[in-house]
Formats: C-alpha cells, sequence, structure tokens
C-alpha cells in the first residue's frame, strides 16, 4: 500500500511540475505526452535544385541528407517526459541556408501541426511550416 501511495505523490508532484503535458487540444481528446510526433522536411524548390538537411535533438542525430526536388525526409518520436524536447534543422541550398527548429512545446505549433504531424517545406523565398488549421503554408522563415 505505501508503494502504490509513494507512487501516486511522485505523479502528483510531477504534474507540478510539467504543466506543459496537462495541455489538451482544441479537440480535448489528446495529451502531448502520448502523442507520436511526426516531422517533416520538404524540399519545395524548383528548378531542379536539391535541398542538404540535417536535422537533431539533444539526445538523436537523423544525419545529412540530400533531398531531390518534391523529396521528404521524416522521423516521428514522443516527447520526454519533461517536455522539454526540441528538434532542429540545418538546410541549404545553392544561395541559402538556415538553422530553425522544427519541434517544441508550443500549443500554437501543436495546433498547427493538428496534434500530430509538422511539416516543414522549404521554397524558393523561404520556409514555410504546413498549418493544418488554416488549410495553407504558413511562412516562417525567410531565406538567408
Amino acid at each position: 500500500m505505501s508503494a502504490i501511495r509513494n507512487s501516486l505523490v511522485l505523479l502528483v508532484l510531477a504534474s507540478a511540475m510539467s504543466p506543459s503535458w496537462l495541455i489538451i487540444s482544441a479537440n480535448g481528446n489528446v495529451l502531448p505526452l502520448f502523442i507520436k510526433w511526426h516531422v517533416y522536411i520538404v524540399n519545395g524548390l524548383s528548378n531542379n535544385m536539391t535541398l542538404f538537411i540535417h536535422c537533431q535533438s539533444s539526445d538523436n542525430d537523423m544525419g545529412n541528407h540530400n533531398l531531390s526536388p518534391a523529396a521528404n525526409f521524416s522521423w516521428s518520436f514522443r516527447t520526454n517526459f519533461f517536455h522539454s524536447t526540441v528538434f532542429s534543422c540545418y538546410i541549404r541550398k545553392d544561395d541559402a541556408q538556415a538553422t530553425f527548429k522544427v519541434f517544441w512545446q508550443d500549443p500554437v505549433l501543436f495546433e498547427r501541426c493538428k496534434w500530430k504531424n509538422c511539416i516543414w517545406i522549404a521554397k524558393y523565398d523561404g520556409i514555410y511550416i504546413r498549418d493544418f488549421q488554416n488549410e495553407q503554408d504558413e511562412f516562417a522563415i525567410l531565406k538567408k
């Protein structure tokens, strides 16, 4: 009985220290802790341009990839217990490069990704994220 009580106390303390796991989607039926997230990086460049990408978190390195036009690279994961999971990507085309976060704990990002799929698209004029809520590609980062 004591072990059950101690486990319950530990769970309550963890919940209090990590309020982001209590965020519920607009449809009210998912918790970020239990979601399997999918991130996609899409080469939306024209003129047969290849896109170089390298994505990573503090725990996982996705490696180097050269994406041909219209190709994508994706991976799946669950956030860590403390909801501090962050993935970032470095991308490069012939005349520009950028480093940016593709996943972090943010309810606005969760809504854009429809609580499952974060799709980032490299286009000639910058980087876009697919906003499922508004059914459009939203400009995110200007090319550098």
